[in-house]
């Protein structure tokens, strides 16, 4: 059965994550959860190049793009020139795109601890090394 499957669950789960947190940052900043990772990015890491970001946030140029238009139309974030590129753009977040970024990130580490209190805390490490081991695994594969 197709709900056997591992990448069926994690699929499900996923969506449900994202869902939720979808939720809670449409509601308080109209913005999704792929805007406000690729804020965090960017405040993380000034000076970023789009490319960099999507690599970072597991996001398609394309779709990518609309988010940086979508996130520099809102003042959350500037372009400018690289540094050590000229030809190629470095992002920044604005004074606003970092209030954001913070204020999300709190309101996201309350979702993810919700969520944890459905497992124990050995349930939750135990989960976490799972994960890590899986995603090394599919890396060290490629």
């Amino acid at each position: 059965m197709y709900s056997d499957f591992l990448t069926f669950r994690l699929d499900q789960t996923s969506a449900l994550l994202m869902d939720r947190a979808n939720a809670v940052y449409r509601e308080r900043w109209d913005l999704d959860v792929r805007a406000m990772r690729v804020l965090r990015i960017i405040r993380t890491e000034p000076g970023i190049t789009p490319k960099a970001v999507s690599q970072r946030a597991l996001i398609e140029k394309t779709l990518l793009s609309k988010t940086l238009g979508e996130l520099e139309s809102r003042g959350l974030i500037g372009r400018g020139a690289h540094a050590a590129d000229r030809r190629s753009v470095a992002l920044r977040v604005t004074p606003e795109g970092a209030k954001v970024a913070n204020a999300s990130e709190k309101a996201g580490s309350k979702l993810e601890s919700e969520l944890a209190a459905a497992l124990t805390e050995h349930e939750r490490k135990t989960l976490d090394q799972l994960l890590a081991k899986l995603a090394q695994s599919l890396i060290e594969g490629d």
